[in-house]
């Protein structure tokens, strides 16, 4: 049997999610901004760093949880060996991507490098750390316990960053005399707290994973699992094939209203001062739904709650859009989506650990980083396809770059509601639909799986 869950691990388990959501953070407001407006690339060389990234970035997406799984654990554990030495590697890289070096076309390439490299890694740890789940869980409801944590202190970073972010690059320029060294600096420090968050996971984690040098309590061979397990975990895995479905089109519908949010306090509110505040509530929302998400799973189960947090979160979505013109309401019912959002966020995660579990009793071999890794494959994914949709819909009511917000018309305001909360609340609500109908993988019946397999491992010993 698995140990039971440390206090250490109930309370601090997420808090290397914390650090890493700061990190990545700096790139997800600031990157372009950094590009234009403090480094001065030129526009075609923005447009090329941005183009060569995301696309490398969503190629590699499905690699890193095949990487964990494919390769022979080191002595720490399968994944708990990259909580440790990966992040000093990220530190170092992740701030090339934040500076301008030499002349333009040379500046492009490290920073694309710095990019592309930081990323490999990063993303490998995250994979790592997330496929911690199903490790560490002895059921279900341990499961959707250790994902509400790692969604809440997700929900906390984007709090703290939203305050201490841009104020602190501007702070870390003017001492420096350097306004890039200023964010080249951010990237360190908030990459430093990621390593600092993801070695807290690794110590409280010791014991609870498999060594690879087979020294501890088990004489469990830990191996590399083949290409040919992988795919079958993939293949013969029904509910992880609608569960990629259904994240796709959350990450999608996530993606369209984030990116969309600046136009909608530019051409529709008429006040950007109003987005921080915004942002701030929002942010505490999600931290509300995604701590009550713990309850709810263990209540309930992962499936259920993703399905009630998917439909009513879409619900909210769309009447938004009817109330878009009317500041206070749109607030209110916004700030009611962002914390069914926010349960979604975090017992979502559970369900991959629950369909890793069922690839372990279906085919044999635990290939559960390789499963939890697939999550990258849903996001980057939708990451791709939000640069389609908000264009084609501002473009159909006439909107041109440069547009006077004051003399913004009406068909403009409601095509800027409907990319901000229209289209994704209908996102929302068809996962959910999807869900319902296509997942049919229970609570008791992963119970029942994680049984049998201990009873396997039992055996074996």
């Amino acid at each position: 049997m698995k140990k039971p869950l440390s206090k250490a691990i109930k309370t601090f388990y997420g808090i290397g999610d914390l650090g890493f959501t700061l990190m990545a953070s700096v790139e997800l407001f600031l990157f372009v901004f950094f590009l234009t407006d403090v480094a001065k690339f030129s526009l075609s060389t923005v447009a090329l760093i941005g183009s060569v990234t995301s696309i490398v970035d969503a190629i590699l997406s499905p690699f890193y949880g095949a990487i964990i799984s494919g390769t022979k654990p080191l002595k720490w554990g399968r994944n708990r060996s990259w909580l440790l030495i990966a992040p000093p590697i990220v530190v170092l890289l992740y701030m090339f991507q934040f500076t301008k070096i030499g002349p333009e076309s040379t500046a492009a390439v490290i920073v694309c490098l710095g990019f592309i490299l930081s990323h490999i890694i990063w993303n490998i740890a995250w994979v790592a750390n997330v496929s911690l789940i199903p490790v560490l869980a002895n059921n279900p409801d341990e499961g959707a316990l250790l994902a509400s944590r790692r969604a809440t202190y997700t929900a906390m970073a984007g709090i703290v960053f939203s305050y201490t972010g841009p104020p602190l690059a501007i702070y870390l320029g003017k001492v420096t005399g350097n306004q890039i060294m200023g964010y080249t600096l951010l990237a360190g420090i908030m990459a430093l707290v990621m390593l600092i968050g993801y070695w807290i996971v690794f110590k409280i984690t010791d014991g609870y994973e498999l060594a690879g040098d087979n020294e501890g309590s088990s004489n469990v061979p830990v191996q590399k699992v083949s290409f040919k397990s992988m795919l079958n975990s993939l293949l013969q895995n029904p509910p992880l094939i609608v569960l990629l479905i259904v994240d796709f089109l959350r990450n999608m519908g996530l993606f369209i209203t984030t990116a969309a949010t600046a136009y909608y306090f530019t051409y529709v509110a008429n006040n950007m001062s109003l987005l921080p505040t915004y942002l701030l509530l929002a942010g505490i929302a999600q931290t509300v739904g995604s701590y009550l998400a713990g309850f709810l799973g263990q209540k309930f189960s992962s499936r259920t709650s993703s399905i009630f947090g998917l439909v009513f979160a879409g619900i909210g979505l769309i009447i938004c859009k009817f109330v878009g013109l009317n500041l206070v309401l749109f607030f209110v019912f916004a700030l009611v989506a962002n914390i069914f959002l926010g349960i979604v966020y975090s017992v979502i995660v559970s369900l991959y650990s629950e369909v890793s579990v069922y690839a372990q009793w279906k085919t044999g071999e635990d290939t559960s980083p390789f499963v939890m890794g697939l999550m990258n494959l849903a996001l980057k994914a939708a990451v791709i396809s939000r640069g389609t949709v908000i264009p084609f819909v501002l473009g159909a009511a006439g909107f041109v770059a440069g547009t006077d917000p004051t003399t913004a018309t009406l068909e403009l305001k409601n095509a800027v509601i409907n990319v901000f909360v229209f289209i994704p609340g209908v996102l929302s609500l068809v996962a959910g639909l999807i869900l319902a109908l296509g997942y049919k993988l229970t609570k008791e019946q992963v119970i029942q799986f994680q049984k049998e397999i201990n009873q396997k491992l039992q055996k074996i010993t």
